[in-house]
């Protein structure tokens, strides 16, 4: 079998975390399953920061928020939102260490998303690098029109198939993810 990696696109709100906990799900039974997933906290239907939670601990840990002055920062979703602050450490803490530990432990590596927040961090953009080259199938959610720089190289992969989830497909989109990981067919 080949290891795959099934990304899950989409343009934001569109259900690619939803989706990719959804497949984990429907997956467990066949792969050890390690990494981490992103939540936005929304206050008043406006996102105000994002927690990343370790997929197989649970620890969870706020990671950015319009309500710290630090930098990096992420824009907000128009002109007038207020920028995310990153905290770096706890991206590290939660996104890094589960990453690496699921190199070490799991069958397969759940990365939601790759995006600004994550990718911010030197040490997350290394293990992510080390995590595409260990031999794993891997599940990641990125976003559809990124040029992020860490995107477009994984974007260019022979090994990768991605999938876009749309609110007509969020329903069949999981068993085709499930059949390509588990028969490992690109």
């Amino acid at each position: 079998m080949i290891p795959v990696k099934v990304a899950i696109s989409g343009q934001p709100g569109t259900g690619k975390t939803r989706t990719v906990l959804r497949i984990a799900k429907m997956i467990e039974d066949k792969f050890s399953i390690g990494g981490f997933t992103t939540h936005p906290i929304r206050e008043e239907g406006e996102i105000i920061g994002y927690n990343l939670k370790d997929y197989t601990t649970g620890e969870e840990e706020l990671s950015a928020s319009v309500r710290w002055d630090v930098k990096p920062r992420i824009p907000g979703k128009t002109p007038e939102s207020t920028p995310l602050g990153i905290r770096l450490d706890a991206v590290n803490r939660i996104a890094t260490e589960s990453v690496a530990k699921a190199i070490e432990e799991a069958d397969l590596i759940l990365v939601d998303e790759v995006g600004k927040l994550v990718s911010e961090s030197k040490e997350f953009s290394a293990i992510l690098k080390e995590a595409l080259k260990c031999g794993k199938p891997m599940l990641i959610t990125m976003h559809k029109r990124s040029r992020n720089p860490l995107l477009q190289s994984i974007r260019k992969r022979d090994d990768l198939r991605t999938l876009e989830v749309t609110p007509i497909n969020s329903a069949i989109l999981p068993s085709k993810a499930v059949t390509i990981l588990k028969t490992g067919m690109v």
